[in-house]
């Protein structure tokens, strides 16, 4: 039986760890995927209680939004969770108001209650005309 040369038998492991780093980073996305859809075929393909109560969280910020102040108003957002802000601009925009950041005619804030619907308020504040 003939011997292989140490360099020749270096590259073969070489190669062989390659590939099995290259099936194991293949893998990885199958693995994931199989967990979710365990975990959605085990909850009945209800979404989690949480993502539900923040959906009726914003839905309820939206319609208070679109009922307190009327379209091609300059409102000011003021908050200080980055997501919740994000969401009231977008409602803003949607609703078609003018969101700026001076020179606003009316501020949109929230207010923390625990007794409120959903934990908060949506509160707005006329400003003195600029």
């Amino acid at each position: 039986m003939r011997r292989l040369p140490p360099l020749q038998i270096a590259m073969s492991l070489l190669v062989a760890a390659v590939c099995g780093a290259a099936l194991l980073l293949a893998v990885q996305p199958a693995v994931q995927s199989g967990r979710k859809g365990l975990y959605t075929v085990r909850t009945g393909h209800q979404p989690a209680p949480t993502s539900i109560e923040y959906y009726e969280l914003i839905t309820y910020l939206s319609a208070e939004l679109h009922r307190q102040v009327p379209a091609g108003t300059r409102v000011a957002i003021v908050e200080d969770t980055q997501d919740l802000q994000l969401r009231l601009i977008e409602f803003a925009v949607l609703h078609g108001l003018v969101v700026v950041s001076e020179r606003a005619t009316v501020k949109v804030y929230l207010h923390k209650d625990p007794a409120a619907p959903h934990g908060m308020w949506l509160k707005t504040e006329q400003l003195a005309s600029a």
